[in-house]
């Protein structure tokens, strides 16, 4: 096998950034991915790359519309005590003054700092590090602003709590979510599906935390209302939700299935996947009806909230069923209108009725979630399907 020389994989590493950014900004909005050492960012649209070092290995990204930078460093520290010694050790390297801290997420020691510092005019924002699948290796992450433009750190909270770095954990909350918000334990609650009442539990935080991120990316959303990408900050505003969120039902996502399935399958054999399904819609479109009571707050109800009972709108019980269903290994996404102001869910389940042809080419089959309907049965009034915005998850 060739081996690359470090000039010739640097330029092959920063080559294929390139090529997975330019995809991200120009077309639609997918993480940059870095396979080599295993980690990815699902950042804010817009961000364009600025300035980057030969070896492939730190980037400086930029945004045209809002005062944020970015740096992205992969650094090897095979001496450091932990991703928090990473931290302080590159801060001193900038002159940045602030506290650091380490923490646990997804499983791996962390580090975070809000931190600021003088260039050419003052600046604060947030820095994380956290060790990546190579061993002795860590990604740096620094997103700031001008001290002067306090509105920004939002925007900087969403990048930063964009990174995964173990693609088995892509559906957890996002690194400072969970440092601002750490488990409490659990509480149990009761959920009704049919004639069945299933004991499951939350985190005693997840509530409260799913809604901190809801309230964040609604933030981001709405800078990009006027935006040529509107579309990709919606999809990627779901997205990150979902990330977040869904990651808090997988013990309720269980417990359901396993109350629930094992009967379907006995009775139902093959069509035991589209009949779970129908439980869980039908289950969502009973569910009381609330919207946000200003037009400054989501009309998202945090998965959380919804399935404890609260009132929820078409985007969240899509989303919920989207959860649950993607937890048994059953593809799952929602798709979004502007137009019509209202979601549904989508799911590959083969079985007869309306579809729509997502961007694998696969046609999935729609889910009403508001009207008392079956699989596969949409309203006529919403049925033009140049009108629908898919989000798929991971």
């Amino acid at each position: 096998m060739t081996r690359f020389c470090k000039k010739h994989k640097g330029m092959q590493r920063l080559f294929l950034l390139f090529l997975i950014f330019f995809a991200a900004t120009q077309s639609f909005a997918e993480p940059i991915t870095d396979r080599d050492f295993g980690f990815s960012l699902d950042v804010p649209e817009g961000f364009e790359i600025s300035d980057y070092t030969q070896d492939g290995m730190s980037y400086v990204f930029s945004h045209p519309n809002i005062p944020v930078t970015l740096i992205m460093k992969i650094t090897g520290e095979p001496d450091a005590q932990d991703s928090r010694d990473v931290l302080k050790t590159n801060l001193a390297k900038l002159s940045a003054k602030g506290d650091t801290d380490s923490f646990l997420w997804s499983g791996k020691t962390c580090g975070i700092s809000n931190f600021s510092m003088q260039i050419d005019t003052s600046y604060t924002g947030w820095a994380v590090t956290a060790p990546v699948k190579i061993t002795g290796y860590y990604v740096l992450l620094l997103c700031y602003a001008p001290s002067d433009k306090p509105g920004c750190e939002q925007f900087i909270i969403s990048t930063l709590n964009s990174l995964c770095i173990n693609d088995d954990l892509k559906n957890t909350p996002g690194i400072i979510t969970s440092y601002a918000f750490p488990a409490e334990g659990r509480k149990t609650i009761s959920v009704k599906i049919g004639d069945k009442q299933i004991k499951t539990s939350l985190d005693k935080i997840d509530e409260e935390a799913a809604k901190f991120t809801v309230d964040l990316e609604y933030a981001v959303l709405n800078l990009y209302a006027n935006h040529k990408m509107w579309k990709e900050a919606w999809q990627r505003y779901y997205r990150m939700v979902y990330r977040d969120n869904a990651g808090r039902l997988e013990q309720a996502a269980a417990d359901i299935y396993n109350a629930l399935y094992p009967d379907l399958k006995m009775k139902y054999h093959q069509d035991a996947d589209i009949k779970y399904a129908q439980s869980l819609l039908t289950w969502v479109q009973g569910f009381g009806y609330q919207r946000a009571g200003t037009k400054n707050e989501s009309d998202f109800t945090s998965l959380p909230a919804a399935i404890s009972g609260k009132g929820s709108d078409c985007d969240s019980r899509s989303m919920l069923v989207c959860a649950l269903l993607n937890y048994t290994g059953i593809d799952t996404a929602i798709l979004i209108s502007r137009e019509y102001s209202h979601a549904i869910t989508v799911t590959d389940i083969p079985a007869p009725g309306q579809t729509f042809t997502m961007e694998n080419g696969r046609e999935y089959l729609m889910g009403e979630t508001t009207a008392k309907v079956t699989w596969g049965m949409i309203s006529q009034d919403h049925a033009d399907r140049t009108k629908w915005i898919p989000v798929a998850f991971y």
